[in-house]
């Protein structure tokens, strides 16, 4: 019978670490993911607010509610610009606008949306306007294109 004892075991660890998810980790989901995110946050919390076709939409009566007197294109129009500048009425009237050329250009619809839709779209780019610099057309474009909802 031996009295020798077992080998010493190995203490050092593992040969290579696993990578931990941190900076590098959200650093890799690149502005894509970034917008992915926003857009599934933006509509995880626009569910189940809908508006009335008849709200106010804080205009007076000489403009229409669908008038844009936002002077910027759109693709010149930051996140920024929507969450700072922009009032409600010139938000809503470009909700109106890109909503509406989204369902009639791209997917062969008629018409205007109902003002409840326009309004949940309204309320949808708000929450994915999260990075300051991103344009309104890429913000749009990527709730449009990620909620059937939207489509006619």
């Amino acid at each position: 019978m031996y009295d020798a004892l077992p080998p010493q075991p190995n203490l050092s660890g593992p040969d290579k670490p696993k990578p931990t998810l941190g900076c590098g980790a959200i650093a890799g989901i690149g502005c894509g993911g970034i917008v992915l995110l926003a857009v599934l946050f933006g509509v995880l919390s626009t569910i189940g607010s809908g508006g009335d076709d008849d709200a106010s939409t804080g205009t007076d009566d000489s403009a229409s509610k669908y008038t844009q007197t936002w002077s910027k294109q759109y693709s010149d129009t930051t996140c920024s610009d929507w969450n700072g500048e922009m009032t409600g009425q010139q938000q809503f009237a470009a909700a109106a606008d890109i909503l509406t050329s989204a369902r009639n250009k791209i997917d062969g619809g008629t018409g205007l949306p109902s003002d409840a839709l326009i309004r949940e779209f309204e309320g949808g780019i708000t929450n994915v306007c999260v990075e300051p610099t991103m344009t309104l057309t890429d913000a749009t474009y990527g709730l449009y294109a990620t909620e059937p909802r939207f489509h006619p």
